[in-house]
C-alpha cells in the first residue's frame, strides 16, 4: 500500500456529482469571464471569513501582488515577511520593485516573531507593509504583530494562502489585517482545479483599486484609469469553489482528526510534532514534523511506499534569486534550523486511518530499529 503526500483524485470523489452540475451550469450559462459565479463566490467567501469585500484573481501570487498595490505600495518601498515561506510571498512583490526585508520566526509555530519585528520596524522607517504568513494552517500572533505595526504606521497584508478556515482567538485569519490573500491551488484546504486566488478586505478604497487592477485598470469597459493586469478568477473555478466551500469546515475537521491520530501515535518518539497554541484553531494544511535525521527519514519512508515533502528546504534569503539582498547563512538562525529539519507527512481529508497508522508504524520502525 502506497501513501501519497496528497491524493486529489480521492478528495474529489464525494463531490463528483456536485462538481459536474457546477460545470454544466457554467457551460450552458454562456458567461465565462467575471460572471455570476465569480461574484457570488467573492461574496460567500468574504462572508465566511468575516470581511466586507472579496476580489477573485488568477492565483494566490496575484492576490498578494494586487493587494499590495491596492494598499498603496510604490516601487522602492520595503515590506517585511518571514524567510521560511513559499517564494511567492516575496517574489510576487519583489518583481514589482518592492524590497523585501526578513524577520525570523518562533520555533513553536514557525510564524513571524513579533519581538524581532519590533526591532526591525524601529530601525527601518522605509518599511511600509508587513506580511505575516499563517504557515501550514497555524495562525501568526496577530495581536502582537498588529500592535507593533500600528505603532510604526505599517500596513498589514495577511498571507493566508495555507490557512483557509483557521482561527486566531475565534476570528478567521484573513479578517484581521488591512487586507489578506488566499490561494486556491489544488492542494490547499480550499482548492480549485487549476490556479485561483482572492483578495479580502473591509476597505472600500482597497476593494475598488483591486477590482481595477485585476482587469486592465478599468472601472468600466474601455475606460482604463490606471495600468492593470489580466488576473481574473475563472468563472468555472469559482463555480467549483462555491460547491467546495460548503465542505471546508468538514474537511478541516477531518484534517484535525488525522493530526490528532498522528500525534497520538508518534508522541513518544524523538520527533518534534506540530504545536497548536491555546488561542489558535489549526487547520493542518500540512502536518510538519522535525528531526535532525530528516533526509534519512524521508528516504526510508519512500522505500516503504510513503511519500513526504519538504516545505521549504531553503529559506528565501539564501535563494540565488535574492543574492543581491546581501543576506548570509546565520542571519535568520531559527528559520535556517527549521528548514534543515522539517518534513511534511501525508495530510489530506480523505487520508484513511490505516494509511496514517502505516506511516506511524514506519516512522516508529525507523527510530527504533
Amino acid at each position: 500500500m502506497q501513501v501519497k503526500s496528497f491524493n486529489l483524485e480521492r478528495d474529489t470523489v464525494d463531490l463528483k456529482e456536485e462538481l459536474r452540475k457546477a460545470f454544466e451550469e457554467v457551460l450552458y450559462s454562456g458567461e465565462y469571464i467575471l460572471g455570476e459565479q465569480v461574484k457570488l463566490f467573492e461574496e460567500e467567501f468574504a462572508h465566511y471569513v468575516g470581511v466586507k469585500h472579496g476580489v477573485g484573481v488568477g492565483s494566490g501570487t496575484d492576490a498578494l501582488r494586487i493587494a499590495a498595490l491596492s494598499l498603496g505600495l510604490e516601487k522602492g518601498d520595503k515590506f517585511v515577511t518571514t524567510p521560511n515561506t513559499y517564494v511567492a510571498t516575496v517574489m510576487s512583490l519583489s518583481i514589482m520593485g518592492f524590497i523585501p526585508v526578513f524577520c525570523d520566526i518562533e520555533l513553536e509555530s514557525y510564524t513571524m516573531d513579533p519581538n524581532q519585528l519590533e526591532e526591525i520596524l524601529r530601525k527601518d522607517s522605509k518599511i511600509k507593509l508587513c506580511i505575516p504568513v499563517h504557515l501550514y494552517g497555524h495562525p501568526a500572533k496577530m495581536d502582537e504583530i498588529k500592535e507593533v505595526c500600528t505603532k510604526h504606521e505599517v500596513l498589514i497584508l495577511e498571507d493566508a494562502c495555507q490557512a483557509h478556515g483557521a482561527l486566531y482567538k475565534g476570528r478567521k485569519v484573513g479578517s484581521i489585517g488591512d487586507a489578506s490573500a488566499f490561494s486556491f491551488y489544488p492542494t490547499k484546504n480550499l482548492g480549485c482545479y487549476g490556479d485561483g486566488g482572492i483578495i479580502l478586505t473591509s476597505s472600500k478604497k482597497v476593494y475598488d483599486m483591486a477590482l481595477m487592477l485585476r482587469n486592465y485598470g478599468q472601472r468600466e469597459k474601455h475606460l482604463h484609469e490606471i495600468e492593470g493586469f489580466n488576473s481574473r478568477l475563472d468563472e468555472l473555478q469559482a463555480a467549483f469553489l462555491r460547491k467546495k466551500l460548503s465542505y471546508l469546515d468538514i474537511h478541516n475537521e477531518k484534517r484535525r482528526h488525522i493530526a490528532w491520530l498522528y500525534k497520538k501515535e508518534l508522541s513518544d518518539l524523538p520527533l518534534l510534532l506540530p504545536q497548536e497554541a491555546e488561542w489558535a484553531h489549526h487547520v493542518y494544511h500540512l502536518f510538519v514534523v522535525r528531526t535532525e535525521r530528516r533526509d534519512e527519514l524521508l528516504s526510508y519512508l519512500r522505500d516503504q511506499g510513503i511519500y513526504t515533502l519538504i516545505h521549504y528546504p531553503l529559506p528565501i534569503h539564501l535563494q540565488p534569486a535574492y543574492k543581491s539582498l546581501g543576506y548570509a547563512p546565520g542571519d535568520f538562525p531559527k528559520a535556517e534550523k527549521v528548514s534543515s529539519e522539517i518534513l511534511s507527512l501525508p495530510m489530506y481529508p480523505s487520508l484513511k486511518e490505516d494509511e496514517v497508522l502505516k506511516v506511524c508504524y514506519a516512522i516508529r520502525k525507523f527510530f527504533l530499529q
